[in-house]
């Protein structure tokens, strides 16, 4: 319970998130279409871009891990515990890694 209960889940999330895109950044192409005029591509973008949501991860935990932050948020009208608030963090990171994977699906 140790583990749910911290932000250690939160923090191997977004370290699977960076490890996952790592590996895939090598498999993919230079240039990635995302926009298409009927069945020609007319924007690219590099594969870099892959790394937007796992940066996102990281700045989403560091922020929460501070400490004005989390008073502000937990100590609120509506009171929210460490618990629910570690839960919502993880929860909001591992939203961000099923978006990931599903950026990372969609060019293959």
């Amino acid at each position: 319970m140790g583990l749910l209960n911290s932000r250690k889940l939160s923090w191997i999330i977004c370290g699977v998130g960076f490890v996952l895109t790592t590996i895939i950044y090598f498999f993919m192409p230079s240039m990635i279409p995302i926009r298409f005029s009927g069945r020609i591509a007319d924007f690219y973008l590099g594969g870099i871009e892959i790394f937007l949501f796992p940066l996102l991860q990281l700045i989403i935990l560091y922020l929460s891990g501070r400490e004005r932050i989390k008073y502000f948020l937990t100590h609120s009208k509506a009171y929210v515990t460490d618990f629910q608030y570690n839960w919502v963090i993880s929860g909001l990171c591992l939203f961000l890694l099923a978006a990931e994977i599903l950026e990372i699906r969609a060019p293959f």
